[in-house]
Formats: C-alpha cells, structure tokens, sequence
C-alpha cells in the first residue's frame, strides 16, 4: 500500500527500524539448518543399525520438514515484521507503519511535536541506532524504537518542524501575513 500525500506535502526520510532485531532469527536459522544438515547425513550413512537404515529414507524428509516448519514459525515472523515495518518523515508528518497481515499505521503532524529525545543502550551507541521519544504534550508520549542513524534521523525532523510555516495553528496569530492592523493606533476604550 502506497503512502497517500496531500498535496504539496513530500518525503523527506522513509527507512525500517535497525535490523538488530533480526540477530535472534538468524542465529536460529543457522543453528535449525546446520543440526538438520548433520542429522540428515547421519541418516544417510552406511553403517546405520538395520531398523534405522530401513526406516532412512522416511526420516530424512522428516527431518527436512521439521526444519522448514521450526523456521517457518520462529524466523520468518520477524524478518517478515521487520520487511513491512517503515519510519517515514514528511514536511508534515512522521508516520510508522508495522504489521504483515493487520497493517497498523500510526502517524504525529509535527506542528504537534513538543520535545524529541533520543535513548541509546551501549550497543545502540555502537550501532549508531537507538530509540526516539516524541513529547506530544499533556502525558502523550510516543515511541519510535530502532531508529537508525538516529541523531540524524532527529536532526531531519527538527529542520522539518522549523520550516512548517509559523501561522494560527500554533499560536492563533497569523505570523507570515500582513494584514494590514494598526494595533498603535487602537484606542482601549
């Protein structure tokens, strides 16, 4: 599904989250296939015991389709949630986007941004990744984990909020326009 932009908005960053989160899977992945791989040549010997020779050539397809099930359940789920998942920033919003099969999408229009701070772990530092927390007021705190590159990624959503134009939707006073009133000249009364 195509992201819809109103017009005159444009892109400015779409990426997906770090793909650390992707180490467990791998390292399943790689484990599941190399105790396959082991026991199915065991069962291809020669010396094999006679009831476990005869029964060879059913167990190895056995063995082989327990593998790709193990993985297909604990591997594929999160390389999966990590292909869908998208940060994107606009010149108006910050969008994430998560979900395979039930996409969730949640989006900020900057101009309701207060405060942006970023958390880092030690391995985060390492990986020039980390998470960004979004103030958007009143106690609504928002969360955007394994950010990549994230002090840049922060840097380019705060030069978007300083080029939205400053008019009554942040203070009621219409910055840019000159509307001609002589406010020196009012009289009190």
């Amino acid at each position: 599904m195509r992201l819809k932009l109103s017009s005159g908005e444009h892109i400015i960053a779409a990426g997906r989250p770090h793909a650390r989160s992707l180490w467990k899977p791998l390292v399943l992945a790689g484990i599941i296939g190399a105790l396959a791989g082991y026991v199915i040549g065991w069962l291809g010997r020669d010396t094999l015991p006679g009831q476990l020779a005869e029964w060879s050539p059913y167990l190895q397809p056995a063995v082989f389709g327990l593998a790709v099930l193990v993985l297909a359940r604990y591997c594929l789920p999160p390389l999966l949630r990590w292909f869908a998942g998208r940060i994107i920033l606009t010149d108006r919003r910050l969008i994430q986007r998560q979900g395979v099969l039930v996409r969730r999408e949640h989006e900020i229009a900057l101009a309701a941004i207060y405060q942006l701070e970023i958390r880092q772990s030690v391995t985060d530092r390492m990986q020039r990744s980390g998470t960004l927390i979004l103030d958007l007021g009143h106690g609504r705190i928002m969360q955007y984990p394994s950010v990549p590159e994230v002090h840049r990624f922060r840097s380019m959503v705060v030069a978007a909020i300083g080029q939205l134009p400053l008019t009554a939707m942040f203070d009621g006073v219409d910055m840019e326009g000159d509307r001609g009133y002589d406010y020196e000249g009012r009289d009190d009364d």
